[in-house]
């Protein structure tokens, strides 16, 4: 195959692909048995409200990843909102982009959603039983990791490239 017809075909509409980052299935299990090793401690520490407290502290955190990029969509780029939709894949768990996403809008996302995050899990910190906290911290940080390692691959490209996430590779492309 020829070089022009290999750029002809990693052209997306007006857009060259330049990268595409494989997804290995080997840290998709370590990613997903990370998490059930919370589980396990917390049980080990404090029993059946451990279980209960990882459970309530991974589905509020989810919501309030929800809620911030929600309100950050419509703030800063309402168009992108409707490519936006929660999704079950793994890594990608949680609400993240459906379709072609700018890289500095992904990037602008992340970084609010890094500092609610854990704002809103330092506001448990008072109130709430250590395990619970331990629980929010975990899975917020979790839930990050797959998307904070994709922004430390792609911190040396421009800002104005396009991220398609799927699920078993991540491409990157240029205007």
């Amino acid at each position: 195959m020829s070089e022009l017809q290999s750029k002809r075909e990693a052209t997306f509409y007006n857009y060259t692909l330049v990268r595409k980052i494989a997804l290995r299935p080997e840290s998709k299990y370590s990613y997903m048995s990370t998490a059930l090793l919370l589980v396990t401690v917390l049980y080990f520490i404090d029993g059946w409200y451990g279980l209960i407290y990882s459970i309530i502290g991974a589905v509020l955190m989810l919501l309030v990843h929800a809620l911030v990029l929600r309100i950050t969509l419509r703030r800063v780029d309402e168009m992108s909102e409707k490519k936006w939709t929660f999704r079950r894949d793994w890594p990608w768990i949680g609400p993240l982009p459906i379709m072609d996403t700018q890289l500095a809008l992904f990037r602008r996302l992340h970084f609010h959603l890094f500092l609610v995050g854990c704002c809103v899990s330092g506001l448990f910190y008072p109130w709430a039983p250590s395990s619970l906290v331990i629980s929010l911290v975990y899975w917020h940080i979790w839930l990050l990791t797959p998307r904070v390692r994709l922004l430390l691959t792609l911190r040396r490209e421009r800002r104005d490239g396009i991220v398609r996430l799927e699920a078993k590779e991540v491409s990157f492309y240029h205007q």
